[in-house]
């Protein structure tokens, strides 16, 4: 309960403080690309993977964190953290965590469609240029998000935030 009420006051302060930071470029001139999902099903490292693999095909650099809820299954590819790499009052102890939110990405891409609090933060405390989302409620994270990909389902999620940020010029 404390968790998540400092959490949201963290990202609400990081939303206000960080707003001139976001600058878009275009995706040809973009280099730094980095992915952040909540690991809630197996299929979302799947797309994670998938996203990845085309980005590199593009020669991008591409950093992949994801929030895993389940801590005793360590089966993904990438970084990733948990709750216990947070302290009482949502501060970040994890270096690696830290390290993510300070890489000036040209683009941070959200897996998520309903991020939930720990994400948001990592978000809004980022210095990335332009924050993708993929969500199917675009009104809700219209602070959080430079770009919003609207999909019903994670189905089509790569192509549809492959092509959408591709054709960013």
């Amino acid at each position: 309960m404390i968790l998540g009420q400092a959490l949201s006051y963290k990202t609400n302060r990081f939303l206000k403080s960080n707003i001139n930071l976001r600058e878009s470029i275009p995706y040809t001139q973009a280099q730094n690309f980095g992915i952040l999902f909540s690991n809630s099903t197996p299929e979302k490292g799947k797309i994670a993977e998938q996203l990845s693999t085309l980005l590199k095909g593009d020669s991008k650099k591409v950093k992949v964190l994801a929030y895993d809820r389940n801590v005793e299954i360590k089966h993904l590819p990438f970084e990733s953290f948990s709750k216990k790499d947070l302290n009482f009052w949502g501060n970040i102890i994890s270096q690696s965590v830290q390290n993510f939110s300070n890489v000036s990405f040209d683009f941070l891409i959200c897996l998520d469609h309903n991020p939930g609090e720990i994400i948001k933060n990592l978000l809004a405390k980022s210095k990335a240029k332009c924050r993708v989302g993929v969500c199917s409620n675009s009104e809700a994270y219209h602070k959080t998000f430079e770009l919003i990909i609207q999909t019903e389902n994670d189905l089509n999620t790569v192509d549809s935030v492959y092509s959408y940020t591709k054709n960013i010029r």
